[in-house]
């Protein structure tokens, strides 16, 4: 998998595409997917139009992993070809609309300590219940509030280290939390009641 290059910016879907050939190229026997995150990497190129220009040229393009909120654009990639590319959702926040739309797969970050709620949120879904599928996607969505004002990455860090799942700390530029601020992290999932939605 390769994200955009976010330094030098690719100008357009062909410079993309060149820039993946390549990386792609140098294991020709693995599958590759294009990571869409616009939010980290500051690249918004369609992914719609990456597609149209990969064409054969990257005979190992397996699929994309679709982290933004541009869903007319995922919806036409799903459809692209018959179907032809493998299209993982990536934004857990809109999980909901993803499968509303198709999503048969997702990578999340949130999953790795919140998965109760998306599979709740799945089975809702799938069995019509809207409104249980809305209340669970709500959930997801206060528990990343919440990660978010503590600082994303390291709020993460340390809730799974309260789940019991010590995954040590961040990497610079990123800080870990102190001892208080761990303490005020726990105290507003338990506000929300995110430990008991993960039960």
């Amino acid at each position: 998998g390769c994200l955009a290059p976010f330094f030098f910016k690719p100008a357009g879907a062909e410079d993309l595409v060149k820039f993946c050939a390549d990386v792609a190229g140098a294991a020709p026997n693995l599958p590759f997917y294009y990571y869409q995150i616009p939010s980290m990497t500051g690249v918004n190129i369609p992914v719609f139009d990456f597609l149209k220009a990969a064409g054969n040229r990257i005979p190992n393009l397996a699929g994309v992993k679709f982290t933004f909120e541009n869903l007319m654009d995922y919806q036409q990639c799903q459809d692209f070809e018959g179907g032809r590319y493998d299209m993982i959702f990536g934004r857990d926040e809109l999980f909901l609309c993803g499968l509303a739309i198709g999503a048969k797969a997702a990578i999340g970050s949130t999953y790795n300590f919140a998965a109760p709620i998306y599979h709740r949120l799945q089975a809702a879904f799938e069995k019509g219940d809207l409104a249980t599928a809305r209340q669970e996607q709500m959930r997801s969505i206060q528990t990343i509030q919440v990660l978010i004002n503590h600082g994303f990455f390291p709020a993460a860090k340390a809730l799974m280290q309260m789940l019991g799942t010590p995954v040590g700390g961040t990497r610079l530029p990123n800080k870990n939390l102190t001892a208080e601020q761990t303490a005020r992290l726990e105290k507003d999932l338990r506000e929300i009641g995110f430990f008991e939605w993960v039960k």
